[in-house]
Parts: C-alpha cells; structure tokens; sequence
C-alpha cells in the first residue's frame, strides 16, 4: 500500500494509525481518531460547505518464484515507493478538486532557534519538521483533520524547502527535535498557482524563563529513552523480541507497572538516578486486583542552594508525549497539599498506551514555581496522576526541565 503524499491526512507528520488488520490484511487509513481521541475528529455544523480529496494512494502488487528470496519482495516495493513519491502529484486525475503540479507552489526558509542560556548567538534548528496548515494556535496543526497540511524535515542548517503546496492560506508550524514547544510563524502565508514563496531566515525562541538547574529525557515528544521493561512470557511478539528501539510494542506493559512498584512509587533522584534505567515510560495506575486501581504519585528529589524571597520565581518545563483520561497534579515539597500547585485537570483520549504506542498527542505546560514553595537544601516535587478508573489512562513524560530564575548565577545540579 504506497501513499505517495500524506497531504491530504489529518494530524500534520507525527500522526501514528494502522497499517493492518487481523490476518493478511494492508490497510491504508486516509483519517481516523487511532493514537489520538476525538481531538482529531472531523467535525460537520451548522451546514457550513466542506470537501477534500483523499488519496489517490497506489496498491502494488509483484511476485517472485518461489526459490527466490523473499525479501526482494520489499525491496522492490520500497523502489517503487520512491517512483511514486516523485511523480507527485500525479497528472491522470481529472477532478477540478486535484491540481496538478503547475497549479501548487513553494515556500522555502531557514529556521534557527535562539536560546540565550545554550548559545549567544541563534543555532541550527537542525533537522525540524517545518510544515504548512490550517492558521490556528501554535501546535493546533496535531488536532486539524479538516483541510490539508504539507511538511518537510529541515537539513543540518535547518534549510527547508515545501513543495507542491496546493492554493489557499496557511500557518507555517515547527518544532526542532531537542527543543522543547511549538514554532508558529505568525503571518499568513498566501499559496497561489505558481508560487514561490521565500521567507529568509526565521528564528523559534523557545519557553525559556532561566537557566537549567536539571532536565529528564530528550525533548522529542515521544517517551522512547525511558525505561520500557520487558512483557509477560506468555504475552511476547516475537516479532520485536531483538528490536529494542520497538520494545514498547509488546502487549501488556502497563500491568508491568504494578509489578515493579506494588506498594511505593517511583522516586527519581537528580544527579544519582538514570532517566533510561529508573523512569518507567508510563505513569499508570497501580492495579490493587478485583478490578480495582490506585492513583500513583512520582517523586523528583533534587538539592537547591541559595532560595531567598527575593532570588525570583523559577520555572518547571513539563512536556507530554500522551495523555488518556488522566489529570496530572504538581505538587512542591508538600504532598498533602490539598490544593495542588498546578494542574493539567482531566487531558487526553489518545489511547497510546493501551495501542501499545510510545506517544499520542503532545502536551506543554509551563509551570511558575514560587521562591517560597522551594527550600535551600533536599526539595521534593510530586507527580500524581489521580485519576484511576482504567488501566489505560495515564500520561507518558516527553520532557521535564526546572529552570531557575532569570539571569542568576545558579548552575546545573546534574
């Protein structure tokens, strides 16, 4: 099943569905709410006129003897993949509603990231997703499903180059791997029929209120450098038993959880714990048995020196890479404070970790830490992931970072 264009899918180039079905079944699924809830479901009101063209994708069929090695099989098709994407867009359809080539323009750019507190001067946005969609609020590209979105992964230098973008208006959106938030360039660009639109040089400045004090995991919205054990024997695909970077798609992960933490949570300790070894990929209720869950609560225990009323307000950077009917409360060196300090409330309907996914729908939060909630010495920060009416619902971290206050002496603790 060869899609030459993801153009006409919803949910910009990170949105995850199915390939298959039971038994040797291809699937090719032009839309659908799979590893992100009804966040990205096509909504119809008030009978205000819609359409859009999906596909055409390519079913390939070939064949070879059998004494030959099957592999070629995919070889060949993934040559054929190649053959497809570069005759896009294609030239036979004659629908009014399918431009050719000549009908589409460009958009070409750099983006840099400016960070005072990694580098004085702005740096590469080194191999960012750089796409075009619907105008809407930084990030709003991962729940648009209504019209069509058009990305590229930048170079080195963060150079990019969008083609054959069809005619209409649009938002251009970013994000950089190792870098934490959405980019939006906030003027709308206008794609007419031959088009060749040149931005120059952009610069995303990213959340950032201080300097890092100490982070866990890559800011790369997804949870695959945290700890993923291993499933049940009785539960194993074997088809991923030597693949480590796809160790996550074992069924049954999440029970793994109570298995490991049956009657006390996780504690992470800067500066001794590892983020690969000792932050399991899920915060997930505890199964107590009969059907029955608990909501847990992780501990983040770091050192701080010199807090005074007057040092200024610090910074907890905090990205998810899923969320499934959980509400995440933070809580500063009091774990019974019946108000917490902040809350997502109830987020999320991606289902990631039941799909056996390592990221759904991607969260940000930036949370303003009073001078007065932290103490000079052992401080405590607690994660509690409160609701527990299933197994499934539960956040997945992509990033966590504390900054201290702007423009202060303080150093890393890590």
């Amino acid at each position: 099943m060869i899609t030459p264009s993801d153009e006409f899918r919803a949910g910009g180039p990170l949105k995850q569905d199915l390939t298959s079905h039971v038994g040797p079944t291809t699937l090719s699924m032009f839309t659908s709410t799979h590893y992100s809830g009804k966040d990205l479901n096509t909504k119809y009101r008030n009978g205000k006129p819609w359409k859009k063209v999906l596909g055409p994708v390519f079913v390939y069929l070939n064949s070879i003897s059998s004494l030959e090695d099957p592999t070629t099989l995919w070889e060949d098709a993934k040559d054929q993949m190649s053959i497809e994407v570069n005759s896009w867009p294609y030239d036979f359809p004659q629908s009014e509603d399918f431009p050719s080539s000549n009908r589409r323009g460009n958009v070409s750019g750099q983006l840099l990231v400016g960070d005072k507190y990694i580098s004085d001067n702005p740096m590469w946005a080194s191999y960012a997703y750089v796409g075009l969609a619907a105008p809407g609020g930084v990030g709003s590209w991962q729940r648009e499903a209504k019209g069509y979105q058009f990305w590229v992964q930048a170079d080195e230098e963060g150079h990019f180059l969008i083609e054959n973008i069809r005619a209409g208006h649009y938002n251009l959106y970013a994000w950089v791997p190792g870098i934490v938030g959405d980019c939006r360039y906030d003027v709308i660009i206008y794609i007419q029929p031959g088009s060749d639109v040149k931005l120059g040089v952009l610069v995303y400045e990213p959340p950032r209120n201080g300097p890092t004090l100490w982070e866990i995991g890559i800011p790369d919205r997804t949870a695959a450098e945290f700890f993923v054990p291993d499933t049940y024997p009785t539960l194993v695909n074997k088809l991923f038993i030597n693949q480590s970077t796809h160790k996550f798609r074992q069924y049954g992960l999440w029970e793994r959880y109570s298995d490991l933490y049956p009657k006390h949570d996780l504690t992470y300790t800067i500066g001794i714990s590892n983020y690969h070894q000792d932050w399991f990929f899920a915060q997930v209720p505890r199964n107590m048995g009969n059907h029955t869950y608990q909501a847990t609560t992780w501990k983040i225990k770091f050192e701080i020196e010199n807090v005074t009323p007057s040092t200024g307000n610090y910074t907890l950077q905090l990205a998810l890479a899923s969320a499934s009917a959980s509400e995440l409360q933070v809580r500063f060196n009091d774990r019974r404070a019946n108000r917490p300090h902040f809350t997502t409330r109830l987020i999320g309907r991606d289902n990631a970790i039941a799909r056996h996914g390592i990221y759904g729908l991607y969260w940000f939060y930036s949370i303003n830490v009073p001078s007065h909630l932290l103490r000079n010495g052992n401080n405590t920060v607690y994660l509690t992931q409160s609701r527990s009416k299933s197994p499934f619902g539960g956040i997945m971290y992509d990033y966590i970072r504390l900054e201290g206050p702007p423009d202060t002496g303080l150093i890393s603790l890590q």
